[in-house]
This record gives C-alpha cells, sequence and structure tokens, in this order.
C-alpha cells in the first residue's frame, strides 16, 4: 500500500501556502529588505563613529601625559602670581580729572583723559550729564600711553555745575570692537 504524505511533491494534494494571499508574501519580502537596509545603516553608522574616534585620537596634539591643574609643589606665592597676572591682564585702568571748570560755554577745560601706558586696550571717552543723558563730549580713540590736556565739549552749556558720568570704551587694539566699559563720576563747572 502507497502512503501519501500531504503536501508531498508529485502527491496531487494542495501546498500549504497555495491559497495564501500574495499579498503576504510581498509584506514578508518587504520586511526582510527593510530588515538589510536598516542594518546595513546601523553597520555604515558604527564605521564612520569607529573611523572618526580613531582620527581624533591619531590627529590629537594633546599630550597623553597632560594632567589638569598648575603644576604640583608650586607655592602659594607662585599660584597667586599666576592669578594676579591674569586678572591684570583683563584689567582696564581709567583716569580723568573728577572736576573739570570751563571758563564759558565754548572754552577749553582741563580734562584730564589718560590711556594709561599698562592699558592693553584702545580708549574712548563720553561724557554724558546726568540729568538728561545728553553726550556733552565725545573723544576720539586713545591709544595706551597716550592722553588729553583739555578739550571743549561738545555741547555749549550755560553756566552752572553739571553732575556727569565719564563712560570708558574699551576696543580691543585689532578690531576697535568695544570689549567693555567703566564709568566714572565727574563734575563739569562752567562758570560764565
Amino acid at each position: 500500500m502507497e502512503q501519501i504524505t500531504p503536501n508531498a511533491p508529485g502527491s496531487g494534494a494542495p501546498r500549504a501556502d497555495a491559497g495564501e494571499p500574495a499579498r503576504e508574501k510581498k509584506r514578508r519580502g518587504a520586511a526582510f529588505w527593510i530588515a538589510v537596509v536598516v542594518a546595513i545603516a546601523a553597520l555604515a553608522a558604527a564605521c564612520t563613529f569607529a573611523y572618526i574616534w580613531w582620527q581624533g585620537q591619531q590627529g590629537s596634539s594633546r599630550d597623553a601625559n597632560a594632567l589638569i591643574g598648575q603644576i604640583e609643589g608650586k607655592s602659594q606665592e607662585e599660584v597667586q602670581a599666576e592669578l594676579d597676572r591674569i586678572v591684570e591682564e583683563g584689567m582696564f585702568n581709567i583716569s580723568i580729572a573728577s572736576t573739570v571748570d570751563f571758563e564759558d560755554g565754548a572754552s577749553e577745560g582741563a580734562i584730564k583723559i589718560e590711556n594709561v601706558p599698562g592699558n592693553r586696550y584702545l580708549m574712548q571717552v563720553d561724557i554724558v550729564r546726568d540729568d538728561t543723558d545728553e553726550i556733552i563730549y565725545q573723544s576720539g580713540i586713545l591709544e595706551p600711553n597716550y592722553h588729553i590736556q583739555s578739550a571743549r565739549l561738545d555741547a555749549e552749556l550755560p553756566a552752572g555745575t553739571y553732575a556727569c558720568t565719564a563712560i570708558f570704551h574699551a576696543l580691543d587694539p585689532a578690531s576697535e570692537e568695544e570689549i567693555g566699559q567703566a564709568a566714572a563720576n565727574m563734575t563739569i563747572r562752567v562758570l560764565s
């Protein structure tokens, strides 16, 4: 007697997948290809990351033996001297007469603006009236070790005493862009 195995080739019995819709086959095929593409993308990303990391290690000019912080064994005085030097580099010294007398509104007064030799920055000064915020004097740019002994105000003021603020603009020596400001209170007196 002959045994017939279901779904065996040549048995004449219908195959199990013969009735399966074509859509299901396509869906399984698409899922396979999507998985392949995702796997390739993940592999490419991992290789790219590894290459960039390796290049960073190869091209780094940093010394592998370098440690963060000050050298061990420095005295407190040496550490303080270094800190003082850093602070001094960022300092901006200002100098102007605290009270300036003008004979009248059109005359010169001993304004005494100085960009001291130790400054690292260019300087430009505005004198502003405190009561009106009007700029009554604007200097040009002063390099370190330059000064203005006397000058006329840009506004002709009537006789009186004026509380003012001198605004010192620190300017980058290369670009002349403002990098900071300092201010000083002063008094302008117009005598007649």
